[in-house]
């Protein structure tokens, strides 16, 4: 089966409406994650109230960390190998959050989660492609 090739700027176009989109995601519930009240994220039903609070907030600090590394990669081809790991770390956070919304039931939504881990699958993929072209 060949290989896909995608447009140089195709691929651009795509990594940075995906990666402004994945960006503004996890950094709006990263954040939330790492600095609301316990009672703030039980409305709106975020996984992390499962875990102790100090590693719920750390899960949110790293969630920031990850959206970092995911702009610098946008920003410096020569970080596309960072991009591609931030989006791999993104995607176990969301296979962990998935397990979790589905095991305790408690009302999460599972298109979501399915919708935000094929988003970044494709990202990650977009950025691997950037990294085996610039070389």
């Amino acid at each position: 089966m060949p290989a896909i090739r995608v447009p140089a700027l195709v691929r651009l176009a795509l990594m940075l409406v995906l990666t402004l989109l994945l960006s503004a995601f996890h950094g709006f519930v990263g954040w939330h994650k790492a600095f609301s009240s316990r009672e703030e994220l039980i409305r709106h039903t975020a996984w992390t109230v499962h875990l102790p609070d100090w590693l719920g907030k750390l899960v949110g600090v790293i969630e920031i960390g990850l959206v970092a590394a995911l702009l610098v990669a946008l920003l410096r081809p020569r970080f596309s190998r960072v991009g591609q790991l931030a989006c791999y770390g993104f995607i176990a956070l969301e296979l962990v959050s998935t397990a979790t919304h589905q095991i305790t039931q408690d009302g999460a939504s599972l298109p979501q989660n399915i919708v935000s881990i094929l988003l970044t699958a494709l990202l990650a993929w977009l950025f691997a492609e950037r990294a085996r072209t610039a070389n």
